[in-house]
Order: C-alpha cells, then sequence, then structure tokens
C-alpha cells in the first residue's frame, strides 16, 4: 500500500510541476551514519559498526551502507553485513586489514513517512 501512494505521489508532483516536488520531498528520506574503520592492529582488522534510524513518526523501507577504502587497496576493506534491525533502523558491519590507512563505513536508512489516508468506502444502498 506504501509503495502504491510514493508512486502516486511522484506521478502527482511531475504532473503538478516544481511546486509539488517540493511538497513531495518529505515524504521519504534517506537518513545516514558515518564511522570510521580503524587500522589493523596487533594481528586483527580493524573493526566497525554503524547503525542509521529513522525518526520518530517515519517507517524503515529500506537501507543499505558502503565501505569507502582509505589511501590504500580496495580489497582490504569489507563489508561483511548489512541488513535491518528492530526498531526502524539499519545496520551494518566492516572490517579494514590495512596497519596504515583507515577506512570508511556509510550506512544509511531509507524511511518514509507514515501518511494517514481516509478510508474509501462504497455507499450502501437502504
Amino acid at each position: 500500500m506504501l509503495k502504491k501512494f510514493l508512486v502516486a505521489a511522484a506521478a502527482a508532483a511531475m504532473v503538478m510541476g516544481p511546486a509539488a516536488v517540493a511538497q513531495a520531498d518529505d515524504i521519504v528520506r534517506v537518513v545516514e551514519n558515518t564511522v570510521t574503520i580503524p587500522v589493523a592492529s596487533g594481528g586483527y582488522p580493524g573493526r566497525a559498526a554503524a547503525m542509521a534510524s529513522c525518526p520518530p513518526g517515519e517507517t524503515r523501507t529500506g537501507g543499505g551502507a558502503s565501505v569507502i577504502a582509505g589511501n590504500s587497496h580496495a580489497e582490504r576493506y569489507l563489508l561483511h553485513s548489512t541488513q535491518p534491525i528492530s526498531g526502524e533502523a539499519w545496520w551494518a558491519f566492516a572490517t579494514n586489514t590495512d596497519t596504515t590507512n583507515t577506512g570508511t563505513l556509510k550506512v544509511f536508512a531509507i524511511c518514509a513517512r507514515v501518511v494517514n489516508t481516509p478510508t474509501l468506502t462504497t455507499p450502501v444502498s437502504s
């Protein structure tokens, strides 16, 4: 149901012009959180976890994560897990085997504001 509403809102925004687009911007948003993945130390990779949460009144509809290599080889930075977690949040975990360069873990949640729409009913004939 939410998908149909979002598609309808996007279609209405395209037909109505820029003013409608501005109104539709706050229906869906991407919430991001970025953390540093530390360097490897003592034979163990650097580890980082991050979470992005939807604000109150919004529902998580998806999410994801990315790892950005530091000033090093990309294969040293690994994204191990990215998944929805309890509540309206998205979580990710990454490691870094480079001993001199940190990396970056960016996690994001796609959030939608739940809009109350009236229920349409068929008139009852007497």
